[in-house]
């Protein structure tokens, strides 16, 4: 897939804090980016770690200075390129749209404007034909934030851990795709699957129990699971992805995984 062919954007979400969408968002677009695809992060969360993992530097803050913040409230209504910066990966093209310090406003402020569920779509429409995919690293919560994202993107995935307390996460994360889907869309969200992080090796019995009710879960397959490890944090601490470094470890092939599936989802 090349700029030329349908621009594919997908939220990474689940309003559970602690269970890896930052590291899966950044993982994957590694991943992407290393099968020479062009790559668009939008770090969406207001606590700015896509930013940080990445380590590119905070977008300005202040009137009239565009940055994310600015364009979800119609301050700004430039193209999204204006607003990217770039990554920097051997192989593809990762460019990241960061946080800005104004974004811990953003709940409060975008729940104010006028099609206030469509900002981010409108933003991100100019993103199409641009790069090939665009991930958005969603909040840890169920709030307009996250029905942006939702409502942006063509398809989700669904990072989690394998603890009750995710499955859990899911019984309020589903119903609210499927709000959004009833009140805000004109075609369904994609639901790509799940994504296990942090999963110890070899899995506990709860781990293993909580894996086979992932299993039954109708239409959300588990595309990948990815072991704890300390490959994550060191490519977090260089602001480097696991795929560029390191390469032949079993998290870079768990995102490369999840990025073929992105791919044929493409096709």
């Amino acid at each position: 897939m090349d700029a030329s062919t349908t621009t594919r954007i997908t939220a990474v979400t689940n309003q559970k804090g602690g269970v890896g969408k930052t590291v899966t968002t950044i993982g994957l677009a590694g991943a992407l980016a290393e099968a020479g695809r062009s790559v668009l992060v939008v770090d969406l969360d207001p606590q700015g770690h896509a930013t940080d993992g990445l380590k590119v530097p905070q977008a300005p803050s202040g009137n009239g200075v565009p940055n994310l913040y600015r364009a979800l409230i119609g301050e700004f209504t430039g193209p999204v390129a204006d607003l990217a910066v770039t990554h920097s990966q051997p192989a593809g093209r990762i460019d990241v749209v960061p946080n800005a310090f104004e974004m811990f406003m953003a709940v409060r402020d975008v729940d104010k404007v006028k099609a206030r569920e469509q900002r981010l779509a409108k933003l991100l429409n100019s993103a199409r034909g641009v790069w090939d995919y665009v991930l958005i690293d969603s909040p840890p919560s169920l709030d307009i934030l996250t029905d942006n994202a939702l409502t942006a993107a063509d398809g989700v995935l669904i990072p989690v851990e394998a603890e009750d307390s995710s499955l859990k996460a899911l019984e309020l994360l589903l119903p609210q795709v499927a709000s959004v889907d009833a009140d805000l869309r004109i075609k369904p969200l994609e639901l790509h699957g799940l994504v296990v992080n942090r999963l110890r090796r070899p899995p506990s019995l709860l781990a293993q129990s909580v894996l086979k009710e992932f299993a039954t879960l109708d239409g959300l397959p588990v595309l990948a699971t990815v072991p704890l490890g300390v490959v994550i944090t060191e490519a977090w601490r260089y602001g480097r992805t696991v795929v560029d470094y390191a390469p032949e470890s079993e998290h870079a092939s768990a995102y490369r995984s999840i990025a073929e599936t992105l791919e044929g989802v493409a096709r």
